[in-house]
């Protein structure tokens, strides 16, 4: 099982923001037969000063607290940092729609698991693991 965190603003979409845009965080329990709804957390990291702005990054990645991946609809500066410094794998989804992202993760569940596995063992490789 893969806890999954995703940024929305309606809770039916990921945001068309970058993902510590979001207005929320939903996050689901995901596996290779579905998906459950957790929570929802409010967003509640600070404004960012500039664009990419490290401090709010940390405040994401505390707010994250137990979940393994961060799923979202696009990359900014913030999601590659998280990628490099935290130890939650970013995804992203070409769906912005939450069941089908959803969708993808559960059709993609074993091949994610196993970049995870990497990520946590000092092996992956670093490339963006993109789902359409």
């Amino acid at each position: 099982m893969l806890v999954v965190a995703l940024g929305t603003d309606d809770r039916k979409s990921l945001t068309a923001e970058h993902f510590g845009d979001a207005r929320y965080f939903a996050i689901y329990e995901v596996d290779e037969s579905g998906w459950r709804l957790l929570e929802y957390r409010d967003n509640v990291s600070p404004e960012e000063r500039m664009h990419g702005d490290p401090n709010k990054a940390k405040s994401i990645m505390k707010q994250m607290r137990g979940c393994d991946i961060l799923l979202g609809h696009t990359m900014g500066p913030n999601f590659v940092r998280m990628r490099d410094e935290s130890p939650y794998l970013p995804v992203i989804s070409r769906k912005r729609d939450i069941e089908e992202a959803l969708s993808l993760m559960r059709d993609n569940y074993e091949r994610i698991s196993s970049i995870l596995s990497a990520k946590q063992a000092g092996t992956w490789d670093k490339k963006p693991v993109v789902l359409s």
